[in-house]
């Protein structure tokens, strides 16, 4: 049995799901994550799916650590254990405090995220957890999977994680239910997909929008939801008035695979990324891409040579590029860019240097 662990329904339902399809046939694979809005999703995906009752808006659930570590309990010597996110790798260190583990475990690291952010808070937070993540992180942890190199660096140098560890970029991606793009419309559609989030660049791409108001051929779209759990996400009100902007149509939610083809241009302001699994998925529907230049995205751009990386997210290089876009976009392929992605990126591609893991482990 190996078991997916995440804090968040959405990390296993969004990236995961496909994967654990793609492998059920050789192993069986358990989630151990919320269920809420994506209950069906997981149920369906996974071999089995338990419930694991955590509450995200505190930075350590007491009552949420102490089941977790009732079903660590349950783990049996020839098990693998896969942990998913930064947050959810802590919470199972404090979990397994003062407890031997018989089982293998392996975490995927596909962002630094909140914690090695330049905040105060996050600073704090570093510090005080510290001595617990380097007392307990080699006894605890078999294999580390990074999704980039800067991540790996800054990981290892802060833990002082000294096991194996392994970069597999992205998450793989099922090229086969993606619908993709024969050309770009006549009236240009930009669009943000994430999380709304201060991280993830959403004020940077309201302040694009806002310097090409009043702009006929060009509209701006925004896809994702508030993360309220996360101390980065934008608050209700700032929500509320998302909603309203005039220079900004709020779509919710989108079956990416089906209408990311439906647009012409994504703007990725992220400030962070272990991988840019948004990115990817563009670039397969054929969506063109402008991107802030940082560890997880420039490799996507420097080999699919399909988009622009903006330096320091600047606004200004932002809008000269839109213009640039607007003037040459008739002479852009991506079939280049699809090629490299299905090589590289593809679900059979990642799948492959996961089992390679697995089998390892359970020799």
């Amino acid at each position: 049995m190996i078991y997916f662990i995440a804090h968040s329904e959405w990390i296993l339902q969004r990236s995961r799901a496909d994967m654990a399809r793609n492998l059920n046939s050789n192993f069986k694979i358990t989630s151990i994550c919320p269920l809420e809005e994506y209950k069906n999703n997981i149920i369906e995906s996974y071999h089995d799916a338990i419930d694991w009752k955590i509450d995200r808006t505190k930075l350590l659930d007491i009552r949420g650590i102490l089941e977790l570590r009732n079903f660590i309990k349950n783990f049996k010597h020839n098990e693998i254990v896969h942990i998913f996110t930064i947050k959810s790798l802590y919470l199972f260190i404090f979990a397994s405090l003062f407890y031997k583990k018989n089982f293998k475990v392996i975490v995927s690291i596909t962002g630094l995220g909140f914690l090695f952010a330049d905040t105060l808070l996050a600073k704090i937070l570093r510090n005080i957890t510290k001595p617990i993540i380097r007392m307990k992180i080699n006894n605890s942890i078999d294999i580390i999977i990074f999704q980039n190199q800067d991540n790996l660096s800054r990981f290892v140098n802060y833990s002082k994680y000294k096991n194996k560890s392994k970069i597999i970029s992205g998450s793989g991606l099922n090229t086969k239910e993606f619908k993709t793009k024969d050309g770009f419309n006549k009236n240009i559609k930009i669009i943000f997909v994430g999380r709304l989030m201060r991280e993830k660049g959403i004020y940077e791409y309201l302040d694009i929008a806002e310097k090409f108001k009043g702009r006929d051929n060009l509209r701006f779209y925004i896809a994702g939801k508030p993360d309220f759990g996360n101390k980065s996400s934008i608050n209700e009100i700032e929500f509320k008035e998302l909603q309203n902007n005039p220079n900004v149509i709020y779509l919710g939610e989108i079956d990416v695979q089906k209408e990311l083809a439906n647009y012409d241009l994504l703007l990725q302001t992220s400030h962070h990324e272990g991988f840019s699994r948004i990115l990817i998925e563009c670039i397969y529907a054929g969506v063109f891409c402008l991107a802030n230049n940082i560890h997880g995205m420039k490799e996507i751009i420097d080999k699919t040579k399909f988009g622009i990386l903006i330096n320091d997210n600047n606004l200004n290089q932002y809008e000269r590029e839109i213009n640039n876009f607007l003037i040459n976009k008739n002479n852009i392929s991506s079939d280049f860019a699809k090629n490299i992605i299905l090589s590289n990126y593809s679900l059979d591609a990642i799948s492959k240097q996961f089992e390679e893991i697995y089998y390892e482990l359970i020799k």
